[in-house]
C-alpha cells in the first residue's frame, strides 16, 4: 500500500504540473526562420507546401529554409521549384551525407547557419502545420526561453496509437513544467539560436544516430535558459505504418540518451509496474489498486484537457495495458538494433 499510494501521489503531482501555461500572452511579433531538413520526401513535400503557403503570420516576418539531406529521389527539384517564386523561402542540396554528422544533423546545421533571425521553429517533411503555428509559438515566447516543445500526434492512427501520443506529450509537458524536462519531439520545436550556439549546437551529440531533438534539450536545460511547452498548437504527422516496429524501437529506446535524474525515476516506474500485478493477485490490495487507477485517470483526463483532446471509453483499458508495452519497447530498443534513414 504506501508503494501504490506514493505513485498516485507521483501522478497527482504530474496532474497539477499539467495546468501551468507556458503563453505569456505577448503582443510583439518576433521574426521566425523555419527550418526543414528533407531527405527522399518528394511524396510528402506538396502537403507540406500546401500548409507552409497557408501560415498566417506576416510574410516579412518570417522565412523558411528547406534543405535536400542528400535525397535520392526528386525531393530537390521539388524543394528548389517551390522556393523558386518565393521572397522569403530558400533552399540547401547537400549532394553527400556528412561522415562527421550522424542522422540529420548536418542538414539541420547548415539550416541554421543560413537562419537570418534568432527564433528558430522546427518540422519534419512529412508534417502538416497549421496555420496559426508561429503564432502560436510567438505567444510562448518570454525572455530567457531557450527552447519550447511542442505537441506532433500522428493523423488517423488507431486508438491505442492516438492514446500512447498523447499520453507521451502529457509526461513532455508535465515534466517540463515541473522543471525536470526529459523529452521532447523535432517534428514541432522552437529553438533560441543563441541557446543553440551557447551549447554549441550538435558538436557535442553528432555521433549520435538519432535523438538530436532530446540532446539539445538536455544540453540546454543545463544552462541559463528555460525551457517551456506549447499545447495549443498541434503539427500533425503521417503515421508509419510500414515502420511502426522500427519506429517504437527507436523512440522508445532511447533510454542511454536520458539524464541521471530521468534514469533514476524510470527505474523506479519500471519496478513498480513489475511489482504491481504481484501485490493485487497476492494482497488482493484492491483499494490500493483503485487509488492507483483513479490517480491515473486524473492523470489522463487533464492531459486530454491540456491538449484538447476527447475521451474514449478504451482509453481506460489503455491506461492498464500502456506501461506494459511502454516497458517491452524500451527494452526491445535498447537492446536490438533499429534502423534510420
Amino acid at each position: 500500500m504506501p508503494i501504490i499510494l506514493l505513485f498516485s501521489s507521483f501522478l497527482i503531482l504530474l496532474s497539477i504540473s499539467l495546468v501551468i501555461s507556458s503563453h505569456r500572452n505577448n503582443s510583439h511579433q518576433h521574426s521566425f526562420s523555419i527550418i526543414i531538413a528533407c531527405r527522399n520526401e518528394q511524396n510528402n513535400l506538396p502537403l507540406l507546401f500546401r500548409t507552409l503557403d497557408a501560415l498566417e503570420y506576416p510574410r516579412h516576418l518570417y522565412e523558411i529554409i528547406l534543405i535536400d539531406d542528400a535525397s535520392q529521389d526528386d525531393t530537390h527539384k521539388l524543394i528548389r521549384a517551390y522556393c523558386l517564386d518565393r521572397e522569403n523561402c530558400q533552399s540547401i542540396i547537400i549532394e553527400q551525407k556528412s561522415a562527421d554528422y550522424k542522422g540529420k544533423k548536418y542538414a539541420l546545421r547548415k539550416g541554421i547557419e543560413k537562419a537570418q533571425f534568432s527564433n528558430l521553429l522546427f518540422t519534419d517533411a512529412d508534417c502538416m502545420v497549421p496555420s496559426q503555428w508561429i503564432d502560436s509559438f510567438n505567444k510562448c515566447i518570454y525572455n530567457g526561453v531557450g527552447m519550447i516543445v511542442g505537441y506532433s500526434p500522428e493523423k488517423d492512427v488507431s486508438s491505442f496509437r492516438r492514446f500512447s501520443q498523447i499520453i507521451t506529450a502529457d509526461f513532455y509537458c508535465a515534466t517540463i513544467n515541473l522543471g525536470v524536462p526529459f523529452s521532447n519531439n523535432g517534428r514541432n520545436l522552437y529553438i533560441n539560436k543563441e541557446a543553440y550556439d551557447q551549447v554549441d549546437g550538435f558538436e557535442k551529440i553528432k555521433n549520435f544516430t538519432c535523438g538530436e531533438d532530446k540532446l539539445l534539450l538536455n544540453l540546454i536545460k543545463n544552462t541559463e535558459y528555460k525551457i517551456a511547452y506549447n499545447a495549443d498548437c498541434k503539427v500533425y504527422t503521417h503515421p508509419q505504418v510500414e515502420d511502426h516496429v522500427n519506429q517504437q524501437k527507436r523512440r522508445y529506446g532511447q533510454f542511454p540518451l536520458s539524464s541521471p535524474l530521468y534514469k533514476v525515476v524510470s527505474l523506479f516506474i519500471l519496478l513498480f509496474y513489475l511489482y504491481l500485478p504481484f501485490h493485487i493477485i497476492f494482497v488482493k490490495d484492491w483499494l490500493g489498486f483503485g487509488i492507483y487507477f483513479v490517480s491515473f485517470i486524473i492523470f489522463w483526463i487533464v492531459g486530454l484537457i491540456k491538449h484538447k483532446e476527447s475521451f474514449y471509453i478504451f482509453d481506460l483499458l489503455y491506461i492498464l495495458v500502456y506501461p506494459y508495452y511502454l516497458i517491452y519497447y524500451s527494452l526491445f530498443g535498447m537492446f536490438s538494433k533499429w534502423t534510420w534513414k
